[in-house]
């Protein structure tokens, strides 16, 4: 029994190393670019054995987008459920564009194969990928429709825009994140801060005297 418990450790763990490395990978190369035989190289084991673990690059990218996108949400929620009760729509909305940022940061060759692969994927990958975007998006939508209706949201903004606002914003972290600016917690303040009051220079707002 201990010898087959360890037989299983072993795959899995191999498993797992296959399946960050095919996230280097693809989140470097591409899709395309990216062979089973290199995957298995890296990984330091005969090319044949990685169909053990995956029947095939489809398969293998399948999952590292499933991974991707699951670690993110993770991330986002797991700062959301850290509130306290009676948290209102804006805490839980800072909440996600912080758990969503350093959920990138965090997993980031997972991160960025879950990014930028959508549009080279296999037809039949990308269908079930495309699902799994459109209730990522949901959950965003709901914040953004809880800001609203707590009076934190304009009634002519458009949910679709202020989604693509703030995401945009969010999911290029890996670009230019730089830790000696300021903590991660700092930039999602400060790019909450610009969400909710704007950049522009309002009437009310005292002018510098140069």
């Amino acid at each position: 029994m201990a010898k087959r418990n360890a037989s299983s450790a072993g795959a899995t763990e191999t498993r797992e190393n296959l399946l960050r490395l095919a996230a280097r990978a693809f989140s470097v190369q591409g899709y395309s670019a990216t062979t089973m035989r290199y995957i298995a190289e890296q990984a330091g084991i005969e090319a044949a054995s990685i169909y053990y673990h995956f029947s095939s690059k489809e398969e293998l990218v399948d999952e590292v987008m499933e991974q991707g996108g699951a670690l993110i949400v993770h991330a986002l929620r797991e700062q959301v459920d850290a509130l306290s009760e009676g948290a209102g729509a804006e805490q839980r909305f800072r909440a996600a564009v912080l758990g969503q940022m350093y959920g990138l940061v965090k997993h980031g060759d997972f991160a960025l194969a879950h990014s930028r692969l959508l549009g080279q994927l296999p037809e039949n990958v990308r269908e079930r990928q495309v699902k799994r975007r459109e209730r990522h998006q949901k959950l965003w939508n709901d914040l953004l429709e809880d800001l609203r209706s707590q009076g934190k949201l304009r009634p002519d903004v458009d949910i679709h825009l202020a989604r693509i606002c703030i995401l945009g914003s969010i999911n290029s972290i890996q670009s230019w994140f730089n830790p000696r600016r300021g903590s991660l917690e700092s930039v999602a303040d400060k790019l909450c801060d610009m969400f909710f009051q704007g950049v522009g220079v309002h009437a009310e707002s005292p002018q510098q005297v140069c």
